[in-house]
């Protein structure tokens, strides 16, 4: 199962892009702990396009027997995304941090003018609820 759809660039797009990917998932089966893990990266790279970079933001998903593959392209081609390690009281700044520890692979791509974030996360490897 392959799709993708255009996010606002604005805060208030969050919540919908994670409702999208969570009717995806179910379409294409995936439930429990690996649907829960990938809702939660999407939210944080969503997030991070929205709040960060230019627009337009497109998220797309792909779901296959193994894996999930999650990307979020946006228009800045040359902020890269970086693990930060914040201390305890910081409000934020664990974002890719998140996707870092919790996806079985991330990465980013770049292409004229944009670049994309993506992160994968293998059936098998993600936590169950």
């Amino acid at each position: 199962m392959y799709a993708e759809t255009a996010v606002s660039p604005a805060l208030s797009s969050i919540a919908p892009a994670r409702h999208w990917t969570r009717d995806r998932l179910a379409e294409a089966g995936v439930t429990d702990g690996p649907q829960d893990t990938v809702i939660l990266l999407v939210s944080e790279l969503v997030t991070n396009a929205v709040a960060h970079a230019d627009p337009p933001v497109i998220l797309r998903v792909h779901v296959d027997e193994e894996r999930t593959r999650v990307e979020v392209a946006d228009g800045a081609r040359q902020e890269l995304p970086v693990v930060l390690d914040p201390p305890p009281t910081a409000t934020g700044g664990r974002g890719v941090m998140f996707v870092d520890r919790l996806a079985s692979r991330w990465g980013t791509t770049r292409n004229s003018g944009s670049k994309a974030v993506w992160f994968e996360v293998r059936h098998g490897d993600a936590p169950t609820s």
